[in-house]
């Protein structure tokens, strides 16, 4: 049953992400056409009255390109928050839940949809920033940084790319399993639940930080004071990645009980 409900939720959201993506893809290859043809024409006729406007109409459409490059992680966020309340306990909500599955089946659908939708953006993005600097790498200062910085890097920095890419891993359920929770939340309150979602996730957000906050200082004292930076870093790698993963749990918990015992769409 749950690959029927990740059937339908993909096509469900698809009418969304597709000309999202789309979109960018198409922005993006304009934004190449463009950085060539500023490239190849400023050797040659770059006071011209031409060039220049090409430059003017590049920056500008380059912030555009900007703001929709932070909208796609931003609405990707959005609309997997928006579908889960207006699926679960919105009006739609009577439906949902007379479907004959388990709610947990319900809230592992709209984790994994969300998860693949987060992948999928992550990827056509990285592939768009390669796009962009494909055949000019060595024309920026930055790229030379990160060649030296690579060269530089000792064995290490394997256990931290691993713990980094865990931590990754883990947070494509993290993220929307606690705006799931924190939308739970907020339908035990009997009035504005909405308001309620929202201080119920700044809370959660506030103590999570908190006590993040409260680790790294730990351990970054204890690698000065005690000469055991490598073992303390790694053990706040460790406690990250364990913290994530319990907060992953809980939250997927929480939603379970509330909506599975408490939920109320009156």
């Amino acid at each position: 049953m749950l690959g029927k409900l990740l059937k339908k939720d993909f096509y469900a959201t698809c009418r969304f992400f597709v000309p999202l993506l789309c979109g960018y893809g198409v922005a993006a290859a304009v934004g190449k056409i463009l950085f060539e043809i500023i490239l190849s024409q400023s050797r040659q006729s770059f006071d011209s009255g031409w060039f220049n406007g090409i430059v003017v109409f590049s920056v500008f459409y380059m912030i555009i390109f900007a703001i929709y490059f932070i909208a796609c992680y931003l609405m990707t966020s959005v609309f997997i928050v928006y579908d889960f309340y207006k699926t679960m306990v919105s009006d739609h909500g009577y439906l949902t839940h007379t479907l004959p599955v388990k709610t947990s089946s319900l809230i592992w659908s709209k984790t994994l949809i969300s998860a693949f939708w987060h992948i999928l953006v992550n990827v056509i993005v990285g592939l768009s920033v390669v796009l962009l600097f494909t055949g000019h790498m060595r024309d920026f200062p930055f790229m030379h940084m990160i060649e030296h910085f690579l060269r530089n890097i000792n064995s290490r920095i394997e256990s931290y790319t691993f713990f980094t890419g865990l931590n990754g891993l883990i947070g494509l359920f993290q993220e929307p399993l606690m705006f799931f929770a924190c939308i739970a939340v907020g339908q035990l309150w009997k009035e504005h639940r909405i308001l309620g979602a929202i201080l119920a996730y700044i809370g959660m957000h506030v103590l999570t930080q908190i006590l993040n906050t409260i680790v790294l200082v730990v351990a970054g004292n204890r690698g000065i004071y005690l000469g055991y930076t490598e073992f303390s870093y790694s053990g706040y790698m460790i406690y990250t990645t364990l913290f994530s993963l319990i907060t992953a749990v809980g939250c997927f918990l929480v939603a379970n009980y509330i909506l599975s015992r408490r939920l109320n769409l009156e």
